[in-house]
């Protein structure tokens, strides 16, 4: 028969998760494009920096053109790199006129002080050329194949970005007049230093928006947390709940959001609670009515038999009473059984209860039953305290008892402790029966569950309701090998808080 594979239910992520991711993509998609727009409010203008320093070398460069006694245009001895691009922090050229009358910028062609922007990227250093050049194509001085920008005008100046001999440049070409006689000089500039400058610029955005949002999420998980704080507070009042107790949550510090939650569950708590006291109530009843007639036809019983003389009579009204004992031990389990529930007990339920103290009564009350099979029925206690329900805890010890007592042999020892084990109350009891198998330790907890050689006259409830008693009091019912020799260890361990 195929095998089909079973999906384990997936865990649902957490609130603090669920409005950190539906922060997070709207904080990212906002630092992007708060990045972008400081990009352009930053960039652009240093962009348009670098311009104006190339459309000023362009004006100082055809201020340096002149009309020979020829009639032919000449061009001055220039050294580029002596050619002013002046930025922020330099002083500006010498002004002009206009576009065509030009007053001569003095070129300083031993200055190599570097500028502003070059002290403050020292590896900042670009190529720089230049054309002079007639509308019809005729070079006057320069590099003959740089070519006339043809994008972007401002005025007389035009802009473009283009490739040449291999280099990337940002070029400007002037169109002005000279002695009446159209002329157009060209610059041209590598943008290593624009992309430096840039990339630094975006770097520096970049970190400070980054920081920014990292800031603004730590304020979102703050504030989350401190939000969550009633929910957390509610999950630490269920955690430490009494599994008994059915009172309905206070709606005081609920939030809004989660009211409506925490009434429905108040709402089922109450529904619990009320089946609950309705089935206790039903079983005291039921206890009592079924008491009265079984402990009446014990008396018809015992009456029969001293009435009668048969002998075979005599031995039918024996198995009688065995059977009625049978089901009245029965009828008083299945009654212990149910109003062990958790449920079945409040807050105010629970008491100080000495251990030692406990084990005395108990011992004295089976003590005549234990001689009369002659076990040796001992105690080793020490002073310990815990907080329970005592006619639970009572009946605990009379099932533990009155389950060894059944299983010691004649002529074994039951011995009853009790004290603390790592700082933990525990209450033990021990026979040197035959012990109970690794393979039926769980199964004997279940309820009418009798292992193999068990006495015919148990029920199988004992160490359930034992099972059930230790789990209304958050205890561990442990089944363990006797100290010595053959025989069980029966052990409820209570949580450390409970001494």
């Amino acid at each position: 028969m195929p095998r089909t594979a079973t999906r384990s239910p997936s865990r649902a992520p957490s609130i603090r998760g669920r409005l950190l991711g539906y922060l997070l993509l709207p904080l990212v998609l906002l630092l992007v494009a708060s990045i972008w727009a400081d990009h352009r409010t930053y960039v652009t203008p240093m962009y348009d920096v670098f311009d104006r320093a190339l459309s000023r070398a362009a004006v100082a460069i055809a201020a340096h053109v002149r009309r020979e006694p020829d009639g032919q245009l000449h061009v001055e001895k220039l050294d580029t790199g002596s050619i002013p691009l002046h930025f922020p922090g330099t002083h500006p050229p010498p002004p002009y006129n206009n576009a065509f009358q030009h007053r001569r910028p003095p070129i300083r062609l031993d200055d190599d002080r570097p500028t502003s922007w070059m002290r403050l990227y020292p590896g900042a250093r670009d190529n720089f050329l230049y054309r002079v050049s007639l509308p019809d194509g005729r070079t006057l001085a320069g590099d003959d194949g740089l070519p006339i920008a043809n994008g972007e005008v401002v005025e007389n100046l035009t802009y473009g970005d283009i490739t040449y001999k291999q280099l990337a440049l940002r070029i400007a070409s002037y169109h002005t007049e000279v002695s009446g006689q159209p002329l157009v000089v060209t610059v041209g500039e590598t943008v290593h230093r624009r992309d430096i400058v840039v990339r630094r610029l975006d770097t520096v955005i970049g970190l400070s928006d980054g920081i920014q949002l990292l800031l603004v999420l730590g304020l979102c998980l703050f504030g989350i947390t401190v939000a969550l704080r009633p929910i957390n507070r509610l999950r630490e009042q269920l955690m430490h709940r009494q599994p008994q107790s059915l009172q309905p949550l206070p709606l005081d510090p609920v939030p809004g959001e989660v009211r409506p939650l925490v009434e429905s569950l108040n709402s089922l708590l109450v529904a619990v609670r009320d089946s609950t006291v309705a089935q206790q109530h039903f079983l005291t009843n039921a206890a009592h009515q079924l008491r009265t007639p079984l402990t009446g036809l014990k008396a018809q019983l015992e009456v029969l038999a001293n009435e009668s003389g048969d002998q075979v009579q005599q031995e039918r009204i024996a198995r009688l009473q065995d059977s009625v004992n049978r089901l009245a031990h029965t009828a008083n389990q299945l009654l212990a059984l149910a109003r062990a529930e958790p449920s079945a007990h409040g807050p105010g339920d629970f008491v100080a209860i000495q251990l030692d103290a406990l084990i005395g009564t108990v011992a004295d009350a089976m003590l005549d039953r234990a001689l009369a099979q002659n076990i040796d029925l001992g105690a080793e206690c020490e002073p310990v305290q815990v907080h329970g329900v005592y006619w639970l805890l009572h009946e605990l010890l009379i099932n533990l008892l009155d389950n060894a007592i059944r299983h010691t042999p004649q002529g074994g020892r039951i011995t009853l402790r009790c004290g603390l084990h790592h700082g933990a109350p525990y209450l033990e009891v021990e026979d040197s029966g035959p012990g109970i198998p690794l393979a039926e330790r769980e199964r004997v907890r279940e309820r009418f569950y009798r292992a193999a050689g068990s006495d015919s006259q148990s029920s199988g409830l004992g160490l359930a309701i034992v099972e059930e008693i230790a789990r209304s009091h958050r205890a561990r019912f442990e089944i363990l090998d006797a100290q010595e020799g053959p025989g069980a260890r029966m052990r409820i361990a209570f949580p450390v808080h409970q001494g």
